[in-house]
């Protein structure tokens, strides 16, 4: 099948080498010329373990085009993987404000317009083409906003000779080749007026990929879906992390006793996934996901929104930890360990590790910001210093800890500190904090030190 990718980034760019890699002919575009060249040159962008050999693999079937045109109308499939970007202020990485906000859709618009005109353009060559928009959107958006501004660009309704369906993925970034052609379930959010053709064409195109289960709803269902599914996960994550701080000021309380119970109940609380206690939920997508959802009640004056509630949720947990860190402090510099937002991606937009960063700034602590994958050489202290891990990365678990160090751990993944090393593992159940030295864990025996926090 002949495909068009608009939007070659760190979704677009992998989903089009899986494409490629199934055996179709995969256009693609994007505004940022610098990283079509790399692309052409055979360098890859996206942090992807393996994507550079996925790449190499299928580069044959990928085609960069020069225009929105050129690749519309060398395609029967569009995928359109435009940005509907919040203010860097407002992704998740600082404080919520409280005013949720709706994603801007200005790109994602001039964007349909384009291969609306494209459509129009290329209508006499017989091609019935369907627009498969990838793009997180609001509920409402594609039949009061995309819709008609394509329809219109395009001068013929859907159903004309095109069709539309709202496609978003549920991917996680560093596994989007994987997520892409391994999902859940595949999302088609499809017009009322196009005969089926959307629901059929789609269908279509997944079967060369994949067996996995196909949802056909309308465009606001399948816009509700998306962001509810994203919102849910934080909601998780929230619930996940209330455990452990409770755990915590408890003392006599094992997050991940109570945590990997819960998740046994899979008839009631469905996946185990998302059910541990550690930093906040993040990432380029949840953060947002979570204010455009709040911005949603609002505007529709649900009694209650959950949604705001989450946002201010992870805030007040985040918040928490950099007092843990505060209490700790002593007059040491502090040591985020971990900038990304989760670990294998130098992926940052919406990363809870820089949401606490900015809190403890707040707060007049700058700290030192280390990640093995975006800032590995950074300059560390020579002194005593507080460690907090920030991102769940490998590499931190044999970390070279010095005597005088304070490592603070919300992950519970370090088992095995230096002497004269202090760990606070968020969460572990412990009434006390503890020096661990590699003798005594061996021993399975603990050194006592100063109390962590009173049981409430």
């Amino acid at each position: 099948m002949r495909i068009a990718f608009i939007g070659m980034g760190k979704l677009g760019f992998p989903c089009a080498v899986a494409l490629a890699m199934k055996g179709h002919q995969v256009f693609g575009y994007d505004t940022n010329s610098t990283l079509i060249e790399g692309y052409t040159r055979g360098e890859v962008t996206p942090f992807e373990p393996g994507l550079d050999q996925q790449y190499a693999s299928c580069r044959d079937n990928i085609k960069f085009c020069a225009s929105i045109d050129e690749a519309v109308g060398a395609s029967e499939a569009i995928f359109v993987a435009t940005p509907t970007p919040h203010a860097p202020s407002h992704d998740g990485s600082f404080p919520y404000d409280g005013v949720p906000r709706d994603f801007d859709n200005s790109f994602i618009e001039t964007c349909l317009v384009d291969i609306g005109r494209a459509i129009r353009t290329h209508a006499r060559d017989g091609v019935f083409r369907n627009v498969l928009v990838i793009s997180t959107v609001t509920p409402g958006t594609m039949v009061n906003q995309l819709g008609p501004a394509t329809e219109k660009a395009a001068g013929r309704a859907i159903g004309d000779g095109w069709t539309m369906v709202y496609n978003p993925f549920f991917i996680g970034q560093s596994t989007v080749v994987k997520d892409f052609l391994q999902p859940e379930f595949v999302l088609l959010g499809c017009p009322v007026n196009d005969g089926g053709a959307g629901e059929r064409l789609s269908r279509a195109l997944y079967s060369t990929l994949h067996d996995r289960p196909i949802c056909p709803m309308n465009w606001t269902e399948a816009e509700c879906v998306k962001l509810c599914y994203n919102t849910y996960l934080g909601l998780k994550v929230l619930f996940a992390n209330t455990v452990m701080e409770l755990a915590h000021r408890m003392g006599h309380v094992n997050c991940d006793v109570v945590n990997g119970t819960l998740k046994l109940a899979r008839d009631r609380l469905v996946s185990p996934k998302y059910m541990d206690g550690g930093m906040a939920d993040g990432g380029p997508c949840h953060g947002r996901d979570q204010m455009a959802m709040s911005f949603t009640a609002r505007s529709l004056g649900l009694r209650y929104n959950i949604f705001d509630a989450i946002n201010h949720g992870r805030d007040e947990q985040t918040s928490w930890l950099a007092d843990v860190i505060l209490e700790e402090r002593a007059g040491r510099p502090v040591v985020l360990l971990g900038m990304a937002f989760k670990e294998n991606t130098n992926q940052t937009q919406g990363s809870p590790a820089l949401l606490l960063a900015n809190i403890l700034r707040q707060k007049g602590v700058f700290p030192v910001m280390h990640d093995p994958a975006i800032r590995p050489d950074a300059e560390l202290p020579t002194k005593p210093a507080v460690y907090f891990i920030a991102t769940r990365w490998s590499e931190y678990r044999n970390f070279a800890f010095r005597p005088g160090d304070t490592v603070i751990d919300p992950w519970r993944m370090i088992k095995d500190v230096g002497p004269g090393v202090k760990l606070i593992s968020l969460g572990a159940g412990r009434n006390e904090a503890v020096t661990i030295t590699t003798e005594s864990f061996r021993n399975g025996a603990t050194k006592a030190a100063t109390p962590l926090a009173k049981a409430v």
